[in-house]
């Protein structure tokens, strides 16, 4: 495993076992090829990018919210961000 996807993977928030969307929906050869796409080369790249890339899918959810007061969808995409 490339050492870029591994920092992805061990890392706590977007890693294995996290049920995010980079843990749960991206295999490892879509990683990489991503990371290569954007010039990434190091681990704090790799998942500096694993992170904004989780923030994106939760900043969409939160735009396809109805209005409803206390949204899980835009609670959700606010917690990543303040975390």
């Amino acid at each position: 495993m490339s050492k870029l996807v591994e920092a992805i993977r061990n890392d706590k928030r977007v890693g294995r076992g996290s049920c995010t969307y980079m843990d749960e929906c991206w295999d490892d050869k879509d990683i990489l090829k991503s990371l290569k796409d954007e010039g990434i080369t190091t681990e704090a790249g790799a998942v500096a990018w694993a992170y904004d890339t989780e923030g994106l899918i939760r900043d969409q959810g939160a735009d396809c919210t109805s209005g409803e007061p206390d949204c899980p969808l835009v609670r959700a995409a606010e917690e990543w961000r303040g975390a």
